[in-house]
């Protein structure tokens, strides 16, 4: 009986290393995972909250080989850790943007927009996520705000194909009205009276890097 308490023991301080390894590799980053409820909400540079439900396993996910402790507190430590985090963070956008996509492409053939400009526009206003919230209160993969999802008849910014469909109006709207790809972007994210009255892109702190980021992203 001794000798099995001594076995169960010696077995808690081999596997104790490992998840205080897990932790510390975890700790960094800015994605709060909760298991227990089924989802996790991370926070990006852009000022969006992204609520992603699932099944989360955050040790397997971020700890993909074991690390010496000398090497967990070096300058290396610091670039794989961010390696391992950024490709889990990474994984999600592309599997929900390969199942909106056919989605996006149809939106872009019924309401004439020019191929793959709705796609460029959902990747910058959510990462495709449909329940990503701007701190303005913009909602969906279109980041609709409520005035405007009323006029365009989106009863639910976070149904996903009415939030898509509602996006894509609004956008032709917006190219008829400014008759440029620039413009009806800027008019998309800072509101058609802001470019008439910027006779322009607006100067504001927002719109001249959400257009680029836009076009940038654009694969016509």
């Amino acid at each position: 009986m001794v000798q099995r308490f001594a076995f169960i023991a010696g077995c808690l301080a081999l596997a104790a290393p490992a998840y205080a390894q897990a932790d510390l590799i975890t700790s960094g980053g800015s994605t709060s995972i909760d298991e227990g409820h089924g989802y996790r909400l991370a926070q990006t540079t852009d000022g969006f909250e992204l609520v992603e439900h699932g099944i989360w396993e955050a040790p397997q996910a971020l700890v993909q080989v074991s690390l010496p402790r000398a090497d967990i507190f070096g300058s290396h430590a610091a670039g794989q850790r961010r390696r391992l985090q950024l490709g889990t963070r990474s994984d999600p956008t592309g599997f929900r943007r390969a199942a909106y996509l056919p989605h996006v492409h149809a939106a872009e053939a019924q309401f004439g927009l020019p191929m793959g400009l709705l796609d460029a526009l959902i990747w910058t206003e959510s990462r495709y996520n449909p329940f990503a919230v701007s701190k303005a209160g913009a909602a969906g993969l279109g980041q609709l705000m409520p005035g405007t999802a009323k006029e365009l008849g989106v009863a639910n910014r976070f149904d996903p194909l009415a939030n898509l469909s509602g996006a894509a109006r609004y956008l032709s709207k917006m190219l008829d009205r400014f008759g440029g790809v620039q413009l009806a972007l800027a008019a998309y994210n800072a509101g058609p009276g802001a470019v008439e009255r910027a006779r322009g892109i607006p100067r504001n702190g927002e719109t001249p890097g959400y257009v680029r980021n836009v076009l940038a992203r654009w694969r016509p």
